[in-house]
């Protein structure tokens, strides 16, 4: 309520995690932007194989899979004064504290004009550091998450282009503009969570329950009705007319 009437806004922040976890007591620092993005861009991409017959003039598209998702932000980086500056604290931080805010707002708008601004580029390269900064332990760059109002993306950073606008006299700048690149990506484990439990090529548990045939189980797991012999196997049974209710079996992958 207090931070609603003194128009203290959320500001979008990056947190930086050291791997595909995301656990949060690990998380490395949270980044709050300077100026929240007036916009960005997102791209959602489907990747066919392209196959063609010999002589046709046009192509089959096979669909490959679908690619993850990429978003495009452009943010602001200014030392003269003017805005707020962006803030970096250790590990995990919803928010701001209120003092901190409070602060940024009521700072004047107006630089002193006798004073000479301090250039963008510690701040420029503290932020390629975590974004960019190559881990020696894990041996990859970091894992980042994107959150702002009702957006939330875990990510990588895949790439970084930096425009310089205004300068000082000596010609070092005072501000600049970051459009940064991020793919989504998953851990291994949410992906088994979320893979089809269909699939022919994950390992499958199976009770068996009153009236199930071991032929069948095995044609409704791999879509064939070929392997039936190769599950009797894998299972240790010596016959497989015979099936126990109450009894598990494991339906391997098809190599």
């Amino acid at each position: 309520m207090i931070e609603g009437l003194l128009g203290i806004i959320d500001k979008m922040r990056i947190e930086v995690y050291p791997n595909d976890e995301y656990n949060e007591a690990e998380a490395i620092s949270t980044i709050f932007v300077q100026v929240n993005p007036e916009s960005y861009t997102m791209n959602h991409q489907v990747e066919f194989c392209e196959g063609q017959a010999m002589g046709a003039s046009s192509q089959n598209l096979k669909f490959n899979k679908i690619g993850a998702e990429e978003v495009t932000f452009d943010f602001i980086f200014d030392s003269s004064g003017v805005l707020p500056p962006a803030k970096i604290e250790a590990g995990k931080v919803e928010k701001l504290p209120l003092l901190d805010s409070l602060v940024d707002v009521l700072k004047p708008a107006i630089a002193n004009p006798f004073e000479e601004a301090a250039t963008v580029e510690e701040e420029l390269e503290q932020f390629k550091d975590l974004l960019l900064g190559y881990n020696g332990d894990t041996h990859e760059t970091r894992y980042l998450q994107l959150l702002w109002g009702g957006f939330e993306m875990k990510c990588r950073l895949m790439s970084m282009q930096i425009e310089y606008k205004v300068f000082r006299r000596d010609g070092r700048p005072i501000r600049a503009n970051a459009q940064c690149k991020f793919k989504g990506t998953q851990s291994y484990k949410e992906m088994q969570a979320e893979q089809n439990q269909q699939s022919p090529d994950v390992t499958h548990k199976k009770v068996v329950k009153l009236q199930d045939k071991f032929t069948l189980l095995a044609e409704q797991t791999y879509n064939q009705n070929k392997y039936y012999i190769d599950v009797a196997k894998a299972n240790g049974l010596l016959s497989f007319r015979k099936l126990e209710t109450g009894q598990t079996l494991l339906f391997p992958p098809v190599k």
